[in-house]
């Protein structure tokens, strides 16, 4: 409208027709530039790339108690102007390196190898990029071979953004019709990665011996810690 206006007062002055598109162009791009500068501070102030809404971790052994599938899903929100991959951080205890796949991303397989104290990645690359506070589901799978029976019997989770539920759900097929030892929920600081790393014990959780599993849920667990249930082998 503005332009057209314009057009209609000064359509045979071809200079004052020049000056007030000008100064209309210059009005845009000052607004446009507003806009990216306080998106720009905005997105510098959100200290996570995602946060999450909710983790469900499953872990199953078969009965053989050497092939384990372990599997997430994430639904997470992003923080990032533009998402388009997630690194998942892992490690697996066994000596056997894990088949990952994803049924929602794309994956090359590789393992990118973090020291003894720090967790393994893989890349999801993400097949609909996610914008600002859009949601998206991420999927995790690890096909898991313990032939030498050296894999700890625990699986944990680093909370590094908040989220509101993790769900650890452990099913023992391999366990014997009289096992009802309990397993624990352990916590440890992020940062206390070398030395001698100390557990929080939070609280014991029953074997249900009909399923042959453990089942929990985090609520709203302490950003900066290790989660972990562990039970025996």
């Amino acid at each position: 409208a503005t332009i057209a206006g314009f057009v209609c007062i000064f359509l045979k002055d071809k200079m004052a027709v020049a000056v007030a598109v000008g100064v209309f162009c210059a009005i845009l791009l000052a607004i446009a530039i507003y806009i990216f500068v306080f998106i720009y501070q905005h997105l510098k102030q959100t200290k996570h790339d995602f946060i999450g809404h909710a983790t469900f971790v499953k872990y199953e052994t078969e009965k053989d108690g050497k092939n384990i599938l372990y599997e997430v899903y994430r639904q997470i929100q992003s923080k990032q102007l533009v998402m388009t991959e997630l690194d998942y951080a892992f490690k697996w205890t066994g000596s056997k390196p894990p088949i990952i796949t994803s049924h929602l991303q794309k994956t090359d397989g590789k393992i990118y190898q973090g020291s003894k104290e720090i967790y393994d990645h893989v890349k999801l690359i993400l097949k609909k990029p996610l914008v600002y506070n859009e949601t998206g589901t991420i999927h995790f799978n690890a096909k898991l071979d313990d032939y030498d029976d050296i894999s700890k019997p625990y699986v944990e989770f680093k909370v590094e953004v908040p989220v509101d539920i993790v769900h650890f759900r452990i099913i023992l097929k391999n366990k014997s019709s009289d096992f009802c030892q309990s397993a624990t929920i352990k916590r440890r600081n992020i940062f206390n990665q070398t030395g001698n790393v100390e557990y929080e014990t939070l609280q014991s959780i029953p074997f249900n011996t009909d399923c042959k599993s453990y089942e929990y849920h985090l609520l709203t667990p302490e950003v900066g810690y290790f989660y972990r249930i562990e039970w025996v082998k």
